[in-house]
Formats: structure tokens, sequence, C-alpha cells
């Protein structure tokens, strides 16, 4: 064999295992890498995984693997890869910018690690980025930008009902009528009952993510940030005798489609084409998210199952089904629900 390989030909565009992404290599050329480098077994990583290439031929080949990517949508795309091979393994999607976002809990001024300071400067990148003004003598409100008042929550944990009703009262102190709260995770159930309730108050309330991007000097600086808010999934939850349980997706609300490009838009007839991925967890038990029955959209299967196959549960009692809902943007939204049986 020789160090040029010209016998393997690059993707033809009607191939089944074409995925339209730009960088993708073919199956075989990784194969014969994997082949070569490592033994069934053996732990193959690629931490620029794309379309997940190297992953799917690492599963094939009897190898453990580990993949990464800063893409939204490559690992998206990766997720629906693997799931598509018959006889896969287990595997978990896990999110690390939470590492990224430690730089704003050990900055050091001077030498010296001053925590206040610390958290006035990350305050103040946020605002920024989010074109509103810093605000003084508040204590649970940061910052205003035209007409609403701004909440920054913290940089290592969800933001919690009791952070947001504590903003919200402030606001209410000071006559203020409209609150938009920033952060990087949720409490579980906020959403949309936070907001239901924060209306009934008289307070138009935002909930609106602090993207990832944000840790990216490059997107920074060509000013590539935006904060999109929390989309919302509704669901029909449908019980029968036995413990059976079967769920109905029946509406996801996507608040930024206002973003989306026109030649998308065009083809958008109704909300359930904003999904290209939903998945339930029948037992959540706030730890990983562990996928009972899925479904997903590929090349060849356009459309989108909005029911569920029916569960059985093995004991009488209450559980927490949790729903992930990822759209065509690679944006990934959960929602929790009780359910008795």
């Amino acid at each position: 064999m020789g160090n040029l390989w010209i016998d393997i030909l690059p993707l033809a565009a009607g191939s089944e295992e074409r995925l339209d992404f730009a960088t993708q290599k073919p199956e075989a050329l990784l194969e014969r890498t994997i082949k070569a480098s490592s033994n069934p077994g053996d732990v193959v990583a690629d931490f620029f995984c794309g379309s997940g290439t190297t992953l799917a031929v690492a599963e094939k080949l009897g190898r453990r693997w580990i993949g990464c990517d800063l893409s939204r949508w490559a690992i998206h795309t990766t997720r629906k890869r693997l799931l598509g091979i018959e006889g896969a393994k287990p595997f978990e999607v896990l999110n690390l910018g939470k590492y990224e976002r430690k730089y704003w809990m050990g900055a050091t001024f001077g030498g010296k690690k001053d925590e206040q300071r610390t958290i006035y400067e990350y305050i103040a990148f946020i605002l920024k980025l989010y074109g509103a003004q810093p605000l003084s003598g508040m204590q649970h409100l940061h910052g205003k930008k035209g007409k609403a008042m701004v909440h920054i929550g913290v940089v290592d944990a969800p933001v919690t009902i009791d952070e947001v009703n504590t903003a919200i009262e402030e606001c209410l102190a000071v006559n203020q009528s409209e609150l938009h709260v920033l952060g990087w995770e949720w409490e579980m159930g906020m959403s949309p009952y936070i907001v239901q309730e924060a209306k009934r108050r008289g307070i138009k309330l935002l909930l609106l993510n602090i993207p990832r991007e944000v840790m990216e000097q490059q997107a920074v600086d060509k000013g590539d940030i935006r904060f999109f808010e929390l989309a919302h999934v509704e669901i029909d939850i449908k019980k029968a005798e036995g413990r059976r349980v079967t769920v109905e997706l029946t509406d996801f609300a996507f608040p930024y489609a206002d973003l989306i490009p026109e030649d998308v838009r065009e083809k958008i007839t109704k909300w359930s084409d904003y999904v290209d991925y939903w998945a339930i967890d029948w037992d959540f038990r706030n730890d990983t998210f562990m996928q009972g029955w899925g479904a997903y959209r590929t090349r060849k299967e356009r459309k989108l199952p909005l029911s569920s196959d029916e569960h059985t549960y093995d004991k009488p009692g209450v559980y927490t089904i949790m729903v992930k809902v990822i759209d065509i943007f690679g944006n990934d939204t959960s929602q929790t629900f009780p359910v008795e049986v």
C-alpha cells in the first residue's frame, strides 16, 4: 500500500452515506485508518468530529470512541448517525461548556483573586454583548435595555425559579414592567410557568439563553452573538390500563422564527417543521438523560412521528418524564412533566 490513497473515491452526490456536511469523509477512508492503527475494544478519539464519520466507523468496528465538536449541528448530525446504526451501544451526549465559563470564576487581578471584581467584570461583559447599560444601586437587576430591566444568571449554576421571582419583586418595587433574564442553564420546569406567573403580576418576562459563543473571541469580535429566547414544548400524556403511557408532542413554540433565513422560512408550514428530533426519558432522575424512545428525520424519511410508542412502567407510582426536542438549527430544549400511574 502506497502513502497516496487514490483508490478511495470522494462521496458521490447520490451516495446513501452522504449527509451534505461540508467536511464529511468517506467511511472507507476511516475504516482503513482505524483498522490499521487500533484493535477491537480500543478507544478512538476525534476532537473535531463533524458529521461523526470516525465515531460511526469505530462503532461498527467494535471500538469505543470519544467525539467532540463546538458546533451544535455537528453534534446533532453525529447523534442521528449513531442512532441509525443497527445494534449500536448506548452513548452519552455531554455539554462541557461550563468549564470554559470557569474563566470568570478564576480570574485574578494584580496577582490576587478578587471575587467581587470578577463578578462585576462578568456582568459588564454580558451586558455589553446584550446591548444593555449597567445599573447601580440594585441588588438583583444588573442592567437596562430600552424599557426592560436585565438580570444575569451566575456562571456555574442554573437560574432558579426563586432567583427570577426575586428579580420580579425588585422590578415591581421600582415600577418597571419588563424583565429580561439571561442564563446559561435553567431550573427544570421553569418555562412556561414562571412567564405566566410574571404576566399575572404585570411583568413581561423574557428568558434568554447566554450562547456559549460568548467564550469565542472571534465570534465576539465579529458581533455574531445572539441571545435566543427559550423555546417551549407542549405534550399530551395518554394513560391506559396496565401502567401504559403514550406521549404526543402537541406544540413547539419557536421564539426566534424571525431570525430564520427567508429560503428556509418559505418551507415552514406548521410548528412541527421546526422539529428535527425528539426523544423521551420515561423516568428522569435529575441526572443523565436516558433515551427510552426517540424519533428523528433522515434524508430518506422526512416525516416525523409526533406520537411515541407505548411505554409500560413496572411499578405504580409518580414518575418524571423528560422530553428533549432538537430544532432544525441544532438548539436543544428539554422540559419535564410528572405522570402518575
